[in-house]
């Protein structure tokens, strides 16, 4: 399937006549001959339909496997027995080999190495879906013995832009040759015309560096055959090392927390040469994002035999100390006369977040975009991400992505897979939200889950599937490069094509569990051991010990065992950790002489800790006892220094109380009063804003100020 970001040139189609009847040799020496050449090979199709097993899974652009054979098959300088197949036309014997359009010509260094090509186009396995469903005639075979492995490709179709999105048949076959090494495909049909760069035949060994393509663009007619020879005598003494993976065999990105566990750092190195390696270096690099290394280690290997390998486990590890992309850069170096050096380093992305904060956007993209994005002709297809959180267990509560354009004005879907499937892959549906066009037009969003969940281990697939032509997702074509990208095309999971150029703009919001916590920290009014003689204000310091922002918080006060006073705090929402003061509009009115508990609480819904609710003071109601005149606080000068000036105060002051605006005590005294004035030393006070709170013996009076310097 072709991309509505990609430009498509147009193919120069070749005929037959086009086709040379021999080529080479390759660097290493293999030759090629066709069933036109004079002791080239004979077409002879070999009929596995009855007595092969037939491979399933393969779609538009994806590949299948394992399949491992008995008996390893000599390669280059090497011997293969893992095999994974292509819906392409082609066979790779690494874990990660997806091509599609546009197909490289053979060698090119980069991408997908070590595969065999045969009919290398846009060829699709995959069922159109649509109002009226067409059955694809396309099948694959594979049959292992003791001498020979094949693998046939029978009916496939090209990929079409036009329902039912597949065109023409294709039947061909590879057979592997265990004895003599040599590689057969043979072409029973193979039409024109592909829609798309191709078809491609070649092969091209592990390094990329090295390879022979037999044609590009040439469509071979019926039962006609091609033959691969490897060289008796090698013309090139391979002396090569290459960095295999780190961490894992994906060389996949991680997300790690601020903070946390050290990272290990943990290479995997191979002679993929013929000739022994002597005396190397390997050193493991770990760089912020403004290019400083943070984090470094390196160690000698003395001799790596060929094929030998080397697990190598670093003694130091990284701990990042501050949220951000970082990359790892794992390099051989002092390799003497070698043949090959684009293998001889790998980098890995490490995105570290800050845990403490109540949500993280995990995904793998920067902050800029390609301007263009990515969508796929046809609309019946999507982007997807592997992503492993930073920590366990985290809540899981919105799915992200930027999108660049949405010229169709089509709705998508944003979709979320638990990691159980076939080796470690998309498995269980978790969640899937529809997003109109309205709500999916160009630009960031979050969009929420239908039923939020915790992860309690491992990672998820997410992902954003069209529902029609003419909506692109941002890509990051900014290194480093997650590794974790993905195209699905009609439902079929395939490695992206440009993995390792671009990132999708997709991803998770993930975190803390929200934990709503509302309590009463504290009485402001009336204080402990008060003698109420009046009508009197309650106030009381609400304070958020959870870690979401709230309001709407039901408070209550009750006086002993009488009737409950009810009101709602609905002012602005109180940050988490901070305190606001809250007074009822129902004031205490002294209706008996008696002495009890007065206790004020909070009532929030899905509160996680009650025992921060309450709080309580004792005091005494006075009925009769008259209201004492009292002018109101006069406090100079304001913001204070060093010294404040309180005036105003009643005779019967016991004691003067400074108080920070969470409620916290920061300074306490009795008072001194001389004609109702006093000095209070607020020099040990930090610049803010705070109360001053003076308890008198029937009445409460509070003032605000700023200490300012």
């Amino acid at each position: 399937m072709v991309r509505t970001s990609t430009l498509l040139t147009a193919i120069g189609l070749l005929s037959t006549a086009a086709f040379a009847a021999s080529g080479g040799p390759d660097q290493y020496g293999y030759t090629w001959k066709d069933s036109f050449e004079p002791g080239g090979p004979t077409y002879e199709w070999i009929d596995i339909t009855q007595t092969g097993t037939l491979i399933t899974g393969l779609a538009d652009d994806n590949i299948v496997g394992p399949f491992t054979m008995g008996e390893n098959f000599p390669f280059y300088w090497y011997g293969v027995k893992k095999v994974f197949v292509a819906s392409n036309g082609y066979i790779t014997f690494i874990t990660s080999g997806n091509i599609a359009a546009p197909f490289p010509l053979i060698p090119a260094p980069g991408g997908t190495d070590n595969y065999i090509a045969a009919h290398m186009t846009d060829l699709n396995f995959a069922d159109y879906g649509g109002a009226n469903p067409v059955d694809n005639p396309a099948q694959c075979y594979w049959q292992d013995g003791l001498d020979k492995a094949i693998f046939s490709y029978i009916d496939v179709p090209y990929w079409s832009a036009t329902p039912p999105l597949f065109t023409g048949s294709n039947t061909f076959q590879i057979i592997l040759n265990k004895q003599d090494s040599t590689i057969t495909i043979n072409y029973m049909t193979a039409p024109c015309c592909s829609g798309s760069n191709g078809p491609i035949c070649g092969i091209e060994a592990i390094n990329g560096d090295i390879g022979l393509m037999q044609n590009s663009g040439v469509y071979p007619t019926d039962g006609y055959a091609v033959r691969f020879y490897a060289p008796a005598v090698p013309l090139l003494d391979i002396t090569d090392a290459a960095v295999q993976w780190v961490t894992d065999e994906t060389n996949g990105a991680w997300s790690l927390p601020v903070n946390g566990t050290p990272f290990p750092l943990h290479t995997f190195i191979l002679n993929t040469g013929n000739q022994t390696v002597q005396d190397f270096t390997v050193t493991s690099t770990i760089f912020d994002s403004n290019n400083q290394a943070v984090a470094v280690d390196a160690t000698n290997v003395g001799q790596l035999l060929p094929g030998q390998t080397s697990d190598i486990f670093f003694a130091n590890s990284f701990v990042p100390s501050a949220a951000g992309t970082y990359r790892s850069v794992t390099a051989l170096s002092g390799i003497t006369g070698e043949t090959v050096t684009t293998n001889n380093s790998v980098t890995q992305e490490l995105v570290a977040y800050d845990t403490t904060l109540l949500t993280n956007d995990v995904d793998w993209a920067g902050t800029l975009d390609d301007g263009i994005g990515i969508g796929w002709t046809g609309g019946e297809a999507g982007c997807g991400v592997y992503i492993e959180p930073p920590f366990h267990p985290i809540y899981v509560s919105h799915t992200t992505c930027r999108i660049v354009s949405n010229f169709g004005n089509v709705p998508f879907t944003m979709r979320v897979y638990d990691d159980d499937g076939p080796n470690g892959g998309p498995g269980t549906l978790l969640d899937s939200v529809f997003v109109s066009a309205a709500n999916g037009q160009a630009g960031n969003h979050a969009y929420p889950l239908n039923n939020p969940f915790m992860l309690e281990s491992g990672g998820l697939y997410v992902l954003w599937y069209m529902g029609g032509q003419n909506v692109n997702l941002a890509q990051d074509v900014n290194p480093p490069f997650s590794l974790r990208t993905y195209e699905v095309i009609q439902g079929a999971w395939a490695e992206y094509r440009d993995r390792e150029t671009a990132d999708f703009h997709l991803g998770l919001r993930m975190g803390q569990l929200p934990e709503p916590d509302a309590g009463a920290s504290t009485l402001d009014q009336p204080d402990e051991g008060q003698v109420i003689g009046s009508s009197t204000a309650v106030r009381m310091w609400l304070r958020n010990f959870g870690n979401v922002p709230i309001t709407g918080i039901p408070c209550n006060y009750r006086f002993a065992a009488n009737s409950v006073v009810s009101q709602t705090y609905n002012g602005p929402a109180i940050a988490p950790g901070d305190s606001t003061l809250f007074m009822f509009a129902q004031p205490l009115v002294p209706f008996e002489n008696a002495t009890g508990e007065l206790c004020v609480w909070t009532g929030l819904n899905n509160d996680v800790d009650a025992t921060n609710d309450t709080t309580c003071v004792s005091i005494s109601l006075a009925v009769g006892v008259a209201e004492r005149d009292m002018a109101p606080l006069r406090l100079w000068p304001v913001p204070a220094q060093d010294v404040l000036v309180v005036e105003g105060l009643p005779a019967d002051v016991r004691q003067v109380d400074i108080l920070d605006m969470t409620g916290a005590l920061r300074l306490s005294r009795s008072a001194r009063t001389a004609k109702g004035l006093e000095r209070i030393a607020v020099r040990e006070l930090p610049p803010g804003a705070y109360v001053m709170r003076v308890i008198s013996a029937h009445a409460t009076l509070t003032a605000r100020f700023t200490v300012q310097r």
